[in-house]
């Protein structure tokens, strides 16, 4: 079970650095402040639907602004 886990964690760091390192951020640090929050605790989080509720923003709506921002969805 400790091994399942591991594996899990070191997938999750792997996404956050992908979601991080092909973010544009000049575009991120562009958007209203809480789009912006949003997009960001996606990048760390991972969490499409807590992140798209937080935004205000449709589903639809918010993955068209992390496609924008070049941001890694699965």
């Amino acid at each position: 079970m400790n091994d399942v886990l591991k594996e899990l964690e070191e997938r999750e760091k792997e996404a956050r650095e992908m979601r991080r390192q092909g973010a544009d951020w000049s575009y991120i640090n562009s958007l209203p402040p809480r789009v912006r929050a949003a997009v960001v605790l996606f990048i760390e989080s991972g969490d499409l639907r807590l992140c798209q509720k937080l935004s205000g923003l449709d589903l639809e709506d918010f993955i068209e602004v992390l496609r924008k921002a070049n941001v890694w969805v699965t």
